[in-house]
């Protein structure tokens, strides 16, 4: 999720973490044996001392994954609970924010193959009373949704809804609740007209997706990915009850942004579970769905799969594209123009994830840290960089 506002850093105070005890200490967890590790890995000795680079700034702790022609390298830097010494381990669970909007992406392209959406229809013809409430709602198709053009006001952006949030950071936010920020809110572009990232897109995807399937879209996305996956240490919370394992990560931020010390956030709900962000996993479930999704091609077909790639568009800046099935081509600045990386990168107040394949070398990536980039702060910007350190190495 990107964008929240930036009220959240002016404002927050941490009492609103006591207020329900949501969020258990974090355990020590059991060794997944699922994958063979290559030890002797050529990137692996690089990628730990990147990692270990980065930790010694003051990230908390990260875990990286890559799969490619030599196999697997998967491993774990820093902590997961700094306050309980709990050192990261690859099967600890992370918050993955934007990259919840890949999977309901693919979802939604399910439903196109089985005849029960038309990705080139208006939104009204599925949630008539929502359309009705967006400023030129009857405009929008739904593949617009998918690739940021829809010009539908964005839900982190909204001042009203930041301090909602802010005065319960453990409040369980529906859809509807949600809506109420975004109604008749201005739009950022004409439909169509231009790339406009904005988390309402995938808000309003999990409405039509409970619309067509009569099912909540977390219960949809569950039975249609994760499970068939075996994505059995990737979980989709809303703050309605106790995460349910004390296998979760700690996430943690600098709010005074001084570089000084960083606090455990953990407990506070910035609207999770509504399509736009919302879904916690490991490293290596991160790369059942990307293998499953680009290599393997078993998520969506060939076909909608290739219409799909072929969908790219760019952002004013160029910094990235994005696609009509929610997959986006990733690193562009930093990535010759001959290399493509495709899949999402994901942020959270307390979170940051990464999740990309590069068809050139068949490498699959996947991170996860517990430290949040969507408010800035010194060590958001040392994630951004080394995001760009890892993608490169992972290029080569």
């Amino acid at each position: 999720m990107k964008n929240i506002s930036i009220i959240l850093l002016l404002t927050l105070t941490l009492s609103a973490c006591n207020k329900t005890e949501l969020i258990q200490s974090t355990a020590t967890c059991i060794p997944s044996t699922e994958f063979t590790v290559n030890t002797s890995h050529p990137k692996g000795a690089k990628i730990q001392a990147v990692m270990d680079k980065y930790v010694a700034k003051g990230i908390p702790g990260m875990s990286i994954l890559i799969h490619d022609n030599n196999g697997f390298w998967i491993n774990s830097a820093g902590f997961a609970d700094l306050e309980n010494n709990i050192a990261m381990q690859p099967c600890h669970i992370s918050k993955l924010g934007s990259i919840t909007k890949m999977m309901i992406g693919t979802v939604m392209w399910q439903l196109v193959q089985e005849g029960k959406l038309d990705i080139e229809a208006p939104i009204s013809q599925y949630i008539p009373d929502v359309a009705a409430k967006i400023t030129n709602g009857k405009d929008i198709k739904v593949s617009m949704l998918l690739n940021h053009t829809s010009g539908v006001y964005d839900i982190a952006r909204d001042l009203g809804y930041n301090l909602a949030v802010i005065n319960d950071f453990t409040k369980s936010w529906t859809s509807d609740d949600i809506l109420s920020y975004i109604g008749g809110k201005p739009a950022t572009n004409a439909p169509g007209e231009a790339v406009n990232y904005s988390n309402s897109n995938t808000l309003l995807e999990g409405m039509i997706i409970e619309q067509i399937t009569k099912q909540p879209h977390g219960d949809v996305l569950k039975a249609r990915i994760l499970t068939p996956l075996g994505m059995d240490n990737t979980i989709y919370y809303n703050y309605a009850a106790a995460f349910p394992t004390n296998i979760l990560a700690q996430g943690y931020l600098d709010f005074n942004n001084n570089g000084g010390a960083i606090q455990n956030i953990s407990k506070l709900n910035p609207g999770s579970a509504n399509g736009y962000t919302g879904v916690y996993a490991t490293v290596t479930d991160l790369y059942k769905f990307m293998n499953a999704l680009l290599v393997e091609k078993t998520l969506t077909s060939p076909q909608n799969l290739d219409l799909i790639l072929n969908s790219m568009r760019a952002d004013d800046d160029a910094t990235y594209q994005t696609s009509i099935g929610g997959i986006h081509r990733e690193f562009m600045t930093t990535l010759p123009d001959s290399i493509k990386a495709y899949g999402h990168g994901g942020g959270d107040i307390g979170y940051s994830a990464n999740l990309a394949y590069l068809p050139h070398n068949n490498t699959i990536f996947s991170a996860t840290f517990n430290y949040g980039t969507n408010l800035p702060s010194v060590l958001g910007d040392e994630i951004k960089t080394l995001r760009k350190e890892l993608i490169l190495i992972m290029a080569e």
